[in-house]
């Protein structure tokens, strides 16, 4: 008797996965990205104003942070959560909800240093990602001058991959 695997992925999402993702999917990625950036930066915020309270209860006052550090230490978290996430897995946890991954120019996962100049590239000129809304080949600016590449990617167990249904998408 033979043993049929169940395909994990939708008919739809096995057309596309290897194909470069557009420009809604990308954008509701990087909405929940920033979502989360922006709840850890007023978490930190409020992790302050406890411990500013449990230092000194008695002569507390609500410590005050110009709107300027809010967005400095807002940059910082957005690039280092980037960076860690293209440098790594190449997904941040947008990128894994929506089904996208960062490649690079090869299509593997991208270096360090790529990395950090793509992290600090989308979190400087976030409308660059707009391009790709009327670009032929769904490519950002950022994906344009780094040479990299969001493709759909949905992660599936080794065990489930159903070896008959595969096709691999060239992404040049």
């Amino acid at each position: 008797m033979t043993e049929r695997r169940i395909d994990p992925l939708k008919p739809g999402a096995r057309a596309i996965q290897g194909l470069r993702a557009g420009v809604v999917t990308r954008t509701v990625a990087g909405a929940l990205d920033y979502v989360l950036v922006l709840g850890a930066t007023v978490g930190s915020y409020l992790g302050v104003v406890i411990i500013t309270f449990l230092v000194n209860p008695i002569d507390y006052t609500v410590p005050t942070w110009p709107f300027f550090w809010f967005l400095l230490l807002g940059f910082g978290y957005l690039v280092a959560y980037l960076w860690i996430s293209f440098a790594t897995s190449g997904r941040t946890i947008g990128s894994r909800v929506m089904g996208v991954r960062v490649v690079g120019l090869r299509g593997g996962r991208m270096h360090w240093g790529p990395a950090l100049l793509r992290a600090l590239f989308v979190v400087a000129f976030p409308v660059g990602l707009f391009w790709a809304a009327v670009s032929r080949e769904n490519r950002s600016v950022q994906d344009i001058v780094l040479r990299t590449s969001v493709i759909h990617d949905w992660p599936v167990p080794p065990d489930q991959v159903a070896i008959d249904d595969v096709e691999l998408k060239r992404l040049d």
